[in-house]
């Protein structure tokens, strides 16, 4: 029998463990994991064809967890079936794929520039729900400028789809420079978190919890610089209209008070996401692993993680204090203020040839 991604036949998983793999991998988020399991049985599809048809994840994913080559489909020289849909825009080729959308790199023609182009796939064109959060998204984008965020474009439907563009940037993400390296050097792992830390306060200060830090979600653009992308998930801090008993985050980077469901999870929230990103920087491992995304949300709120020092030995005391500080259960006993983090790395930073004097409290 072919695959769903139509090659060569391969051993295949039970729904169990391909949703365990996507949960280790932290390729989806729990919602993103009901999503294909309600979309699965009302279809009659494997759990395989519902990642795709949702485009949660894409097919050299799942013929990465079905086992068979790890490259993308062939290329082809046929134009893009959504070359002409978009007014305004020629697109070039797919960037990848989530739950929200494919993202494509496309010729914004009014400008002549490269932009980063996410349409809400044909089958959510008349999900209001989903089109409330694709546009929340690009709104919350629109909302800030800053360097370490990817600035967005423009926003609108065209033929019957829903689109968002966004700055281009050319780098991979975060956790695509961890796979291909590993664990980063303890100066760049801080680096960039003092940037991801920037780009958050930037966004705080516009009344904005982005709610889905993770490495997926950092851009490396050239030179080093982070930037923050996908607000999919981004809370208006103004906003009444708080969601109870719902978690808005992927598992493997959820705060306690994420995985509790609380509406009230603030900017410290992202400062948690921030530290396991650090913790999983460090070590190119994140503190936590589970099968099922109830079970790693568990650990977050209950479980100890390890102290980094245990994988990385050789971090300077302040770096390991740093880490420890940022995945305390307790919001309270994490940083206060985004200056006050930021100002903690800097710290550690500047005495880096002196690392006793660096220590966190």
């Amino acid at each position: 029998m072919p695959s769903p991604t139509g090659g060569p036949a391969a051993p295949k998983p039970s729904s169990d463990a391909l949703i365990r793999l996507v949960v280790e991998k932290g390729w989806a988020t729990r919602d993103q994991i009901q999503a294909a399991v309600q979309y699965q049985a009302r279809k009659k599809v494997s759990i395989a064809e519902a990642f795709i048809e949702l485009s949660i994840l894409s097919e050299a994913q799942v013929r990465r967890a079905l086992g068979g080559p790890k490259a993308p489909p062939p290329v082809t020289t046929e134009p893009h079936p959504l070359a002409d849909a978009i007014k305004g825009y020629r697109i070039l080729k797919c960037l990848g794929s989530g739950g929200m959308g494919d993202v494509y790199l496309a010729k914004q023609t009014s400008l002549d520039r490269l932009v980063a182009l996410k349409v809400l796939p044909a089958h959510f064109s008349n999900d209001e729900a989903f089109i409330e959060r694709f546009v929340i998204e690009a709104r919350a984008a629109g909302k800030v400028f800053h360097e370490n965020i990817v600035a967005g474009v423009d926003i609108g439907e065209s033929n019957g789809r829903y689109f968002f563009a966004m700055e281009y940037v050319q780098g991979p993400t975060l956790r695509q420079l961890i796979q291909k390296t590993g664990a980063l050097a303890e100066d760049r792992a801080l680096d960039i978190a003092c940037q991801v830390a920037a780009g958050l306060k930037h966004a705080y200060l516009h009344g904005l919890v982005h709610r889905d830090i993770k490495p997926a979600n950092i851009m490396i653009a050239p030179g080093n610089i982070a930037k923050i992308c996908d607000f999919g998930l981004a809370r208006d801090i103004n906003d009444s209209a708080k969601t109870t008993g719902v978690v808005q985050s992927s598992p493997a980077y959820a705060s306690p008070e994420q995985g509790r469901g609380r509406p009230d999870a603030d900017h410290r929230s992202d400062m948690y996401s921030l530290g396991v990103t650090l913790f999983e920087m460090f070590t190119g491992e994140r503190p936590f692993h589970a099968d099922t995304p109830a079970a790693l949300l568990a650990k977050h709120a209950t479980v100890a993680p390890p102290s980094v020092d245990e994988i990385r030995p050789d971090l300077a005391p302040a770096s390991i204090a740093l880490v420890k500080r940022l995945l305390r259960k307790d919001p309270k006993q994490r940083f206060e203020t985004y200056d006050q983090l930021i100002e903690a790395i800097q710290e550690i930073e500047e005495s880096s040839n002196e690392p006793e004097s660096g220590d966190v409290p």
